[in-house]
């Protein structure tokens, strides 16, 4: 009991850790990942066999646009022989670094894992985790310490970046959890403990049985990682015992979830980690003064600082580009209070004269009418075309005179469709979830909309686990989409990539699409609306009622790999219409509108059907009789 006070003031106590301790502790730790990953590697060739997940074969051509030189070296590295001459190697210099070694020897096997790992990255591509790339990137840190042993400040920032990047891990991983109901709620734990790759089984009966104890666990794996920066208050005293918790967690998951690489891995940013958060002069035993330099988190938080006004910077001017549009929109209010930015895309009366159906596009789930310029310019040839922005999109406003749900954008759709087409008669064409958007508001127009365009629409039961989705809860797109809003509010767009689909639109509206992609008011509101589309698909039982007028229902068959139960709900679209044509495109839903090719394909399509109703507008006075004595 005696040891008690004093290992409770030991664990409070400022961490004594020196320089070249915090290095070696290091490179020992990382060393001993790559051991035991290369051991693996040699022990088992399943993987590596034709068919493999790590088949060279299929994996070398991810590196086909590389130059022929360097195609020939990576076959060479990759092949059979190289990769195991190399992964000996690796074994060869971790356990060195595990034995007493001069500096210069442990600068020679910290070359060759760091070195090696970076020349079988391509041959393991499919192979690697998060234990992996730390221990790369600790490997990589400990060579430059090494290489620098002389020059202390050197060494000093090497034990800052690897000691702030443990934090920043941590920290990150924490506030991402947290902003997820799943794990707030305790249901991740046994939701992972279920996986076949990680799950355990008598954990997940355990945390099925006792949920306030599953709860409980979650909310201290939330609370450490978030917390974890602290271990730079007060002199690093919190640091022992945050650093200590880790580690069990650590520990856990290696004896439960079979994460022992990571056990290590992570480890070996600890030392940096206690060094860092430590006193920042240190006299030891020996009358030795060691002094840390500082320099470089002041260098960080420097360009941190610049980083941010930077993206200030950014995001007020990409707010403003979105602002001031295309600078032909018109605005109209909606009964809602909300304020609908729209445009004619080409002549009003269009090319078949004044009496022709007005066409209005309505665009997907947090895209916008520029997504779709090529499927506009090509309908506009003919046809009087409408696009315009949803309540929050772009230069449109949300009121939020009320809770928000579906039926509230096929009101404002209704009211633009009475706004723009006066008497006229209208065809509204939908893409994704403005498809099943404009499905519903046609029942609000019954005479005037006399036929419906549906790309690849949304249907309310596709999110039953019968359809094999992967996302049955619609929690991953929710949590996409908060995590967006958020990151963008918080101004770091400019670290965005740029979507590989900008590319793909005319050049005319691309720097308005990219402002459109990085503005934080899309995604907010895009949130809205998922959240009001989910509400409304958890309350359908089905079928779906009467579109009440002919459709012309666009499949793109590479959506998720279309399942029968998929293609099912996409045939319900044609059923319940009066006259229906179907089309299959070889297309993914998100390139449908958005590819020239695919954009004119779709716009031939949705003519030839807009034709057609022109033919038989003899028939339009019976159908729209029918139609109002079903609704």
């Amino acid at each position: 009991m005696a040891r008690l006070p004093r290992l409770l003031r030991a664990a409070v106590s400022p961490p004594r850790v020196s320089r070249s301790s915090a290095v070696t502790t290091m490179e020992r730790l990382s060393a001993t990942t790559h051991l035991v990953s290369s051991l693996e590697y040699l022990v088992t060739e399943k993987d590596r066999l034709p068919g493999g997940m790590n088949d060279w074969r299929v994996g070398r051509e991810q590196f086909r646009a590389w130059p022929a030189p360097v195609r020939k070296v990576l076959d060479v590295v990759s092949g059979p022989r190289g990769s195991r001459v190399l992964h000996g190697a690796r074994v060869v210099a971790a356990a060195a670094l595990l034995a007493p070694l001069p500096r210069r020897g442990r600068l020679a096997a910290d070359l060759v894992l760091s070195a090696t790992s970076l020349a079988l990255y391509p041959r393991n591509h499919y192979g690697t985790d998060g234990s992996d790339q730390v221990a790369f990137l600790v490997q990589t840190t400990a060579t430059v310490a090494r290489a620098l042993e002389d020059r202390p400040r050197a060494v000093d920032a090497c034990l800052w970046f690897a000691g702030l990047q443990s934090v920043l891990s941590y920290a990150t991983s924490g506030w991402v959890k947290v902003s997820s109901p799943t794990w707030r709620s305790g249901r991740a734990l046994p939701g992972v403990m279920r996986t076949k790759s990680y799950g355990e089984a008598t954990t997940w009966r355990l945390l099925t049985k006792y949920p306030r104890t599953s709860h409980a666990l979650s909310t201290g794996v939330l609370a450490l990682e978030c917390a974890f920066p602290v271990v730079h208050l007060a002199k690093g005293r919190a640091a022992p015992v945050l650093v200590a918790a880790v580690g069990g967690f650590h520990l856990a998951n290696a004896g439960v979830m079979g994460l022992g690489r990571f056990l290590t891995s992570f480890c070996s940013l600890h030392s940096a980690v206690l060094y860092i958060a430590g006193p920042r002069v240190r006299t030891w035993p020996d009358g030795r003064v060691e002094r840390r330099d500082d320099a470089f988190p002041v260098a960080v938080g420097a360009l941190l600082t610049a980083a941010l006004a930077a993206g200030v910077v950014s995001r007020t001017r990409q707010r403003r580009t979105v602002l001031r549009g295309r600078g032909d929109e018109r605005e109209m209010t909606t009964a809602s209070g909300n304020t609908l930015a729209y445009r004619w895309a080409g002549d009003p009366a269009g090319a078949l004269g004044p009496d022709a159906p007005v066409v209005v596009l309505e665009h997907a789930l947090s895209s916008t009418p520029e997504r779709a310029e090529w499927l506009a310019s090509e309908l506009a040839e003919r046809h009087p075309v409408v696009t315009y922005q949803r309540a929050g999109y772009g230069r449109s406003g949300y009121a939020g005179s009320r809770h928000f749900d579906i039926d509230s954008g096929a009101d404002d759709l209704a009211d633009l469709v009475a706004h723009v087409a006066g008497d006229r008669p209208v065809v509204l064409i939908g893409h994704s979830l403005g498809g099943y958007l404009v499905a519903r508001a046609a029942r609000r127009l019954p005479g005037q909309v006399v036929g419906l365009g549906l790309i690849d629409p949304s249907h309310p039961g596709e999110m039953s686990e019968n359809t094999g989705t992967q996302d049955p809860d619609g929690q991953r797109v929710t949590d996409v989409l908060r995590q967006m809003a958020i990151s963008l509010r918080l101004c770091l767009g400019p670290l965005l990539k740029s979507p590989d689909w900008l590319s793909q639109l005319p050049s005319g509206v691309r720097e308005l699409a990219e402002a459109q992609y990085r503005d934080p008011t899309v995604w907010s509101a895009a949130l809205r609306e998922w959240r009001g589309s989910l509400a409304r698909f958890r309350l359908y039982e089905g079928p779906l009622p009467a579109t009440g007028v002919p459709v012309c229902l666009v499949t793109c068959a590479r959506t998720n790999e279309l399942t029968e139960a998929q293609k099912d709900l996409q045939d319900e679209y044609a059923q319940v219409a009066p006259r229906s044509v179907r089309h299959v495109l070889d297309v993914h839903r998100d390139a449908v509108v958005g590819e020239r090719a695919s954009a004119t394909r779709v716009a031939g399509l949705m003519t030839e059907f807009i034709g057609g109703l022109a033919g038989g507008a003899a028939d339009r006075e019976e159908e729209t009789a029918d139609a109002r004595s079903r609704l």
